[in-house]
């Protein structure tokens, strides 16, 4: 239908419209990133906000309402994101006064920013129609933010509606949760989604991109995490880690490049461990398809409870990847161990 901006959302958009004339007050789309619950939940804010609804309930897109929608200024709709949300979506993104100086983007929605909703919350429609407040990511409003948010979910105006948007439900304020009506967005099958990525002219090798991915589309076209390496450093740290053993200290220094950020070198490494451990387990690569030999002649003749010794070592890298007291140390360090713990 209209409603689903890829084809893999049809269902998904279809039970969003048989809420359109029974809005509850909060709806909390969820499903994992790069399945497209972001692009949904605004296609579904602008048909609310269409003025001149097609049949089956969809946008116009010529209307008043949607062009006011299509450049960011429709009075009755609030967009509420995350700094580094906003910076990647090309969004307004208002700091709090108390953040002059601060250089790290924010992934969290902030308590200022459902603050700032006071009057938009007291009006009435500018339009006539009804109003909407978009959030995402959902399940990264912290306590004190969701605190200010959950009050107006209680009782909101009349004709406002809130689409929460969140990639990790678990993530999600129970309070903001049993306040909402939960609507599931699922992957599409690796069938559904190669289809789709061979339409694509930026995807040269879909299955691959696909498998890098874990499964989602949007995240196989375009990083939507900002945690993907440039080409150059992927295949510099592919490279060493195709050594395993044979990883020299001379190569781990050299290899080291300031495009090597902690927070995507830790996924990196945490997919490529979790490939070697399958592997070890007698199941097929996940992610790294194409290294699918390397990857058997590495962890052959290797204990696999010394693999999972490294993967508990790279998910704690990964918890505090955001915060690396010594990036550069954090590298050779995790590296040193790799090597390890594939030395025969």
């Amino acid at each position: 239908m209209a409603l689903a901006p890829y084809p893999w959302l049809e269902e998904a958009a279809a039970r969003l419209s048989d809420m359109r004339d029974k809005l509850p007050n909060a709806i909390l789309i969820h499903g994992a990133p790069g399945s497209g619950t972001l692009e949904l939940a605004r296609a579904f804010a602008e048909s609310l906000l269409c003025e001149d609804t097609k049949p089956d309930g969809t946008a116009c897109g010529h209307c008043a309402g949607c062009r006011l929608v299509k450049s960011g200024t429709h009075p009755d709709l609030r967009i509420v994101v995350s700094e580094y949300i906003a910076n990647e979506l090309e969004l307004p993104y208002t700091p709090a006064e108390n953040e002059s100086g601060k250089t790290k983007l924010s992934r969290e929605v902030r308590i200022h920013q459902f603050r700032a909703l006071s009057d938009f919350l007291t009006m009435a429609s500018h339009r006539g129609g009804r109003r909407v407040v978009l959030v995402y990511p959902a399940d990264m409003v912290r306590a004190e933010a969701a605190a200010s948010l959950l009050k107006s979910m209680e009782e909101p105006p009349e004709g406002l509606v809130y689409i929460l948007v969140a990639d990790d439900i678990d993530a999600v304020l129970p309070t903001i949760r049993s306040r909402s009506r939960l609507l599931r967005v699922g992957l599409p099958t690796r069938e559904e989604a190669l289809a789709w990525l061979s339409t694509q002219k930026r995807v040269t090798d879909p299955e691959a991109a696909l498998a890098m991915a874990g499964g989602a589309p949007l995240l196989a076209l375009k990083d939507t995490t900002g945690l993907s390496l440039p080409p150059k450093a992927f295949d510099a740290l592919k490279g060493m880690l195709q050594k395993g053993g044979n990883l020299t200290p001379d190569d781990i220094v050299r290899g080291y490049t300031v495009d090597m950020k902690t927070p995507a070198v830790s996924l990196f490494l945490s997919r490529w461990c979790y490939d070697l451990v399958r592997v070890a387990s007698g199941l097929p690569v996940h992610f790294f398809i194409h290294e699918k030999d390397v990857i058997e002649r590495l962890v052959a003749g290797i204990p696999i409870d010394r693999l999972m010794s490294f993967m508990k070592s790279v998910d704690d890298m990964r918890r505090a990847a955001e915060h690396p007291l010594a990036p550069r140390q954090v590298w050779e360090g995790i590296l040193l161990e790799y090597v390890k713990t594939l030395s025969r």
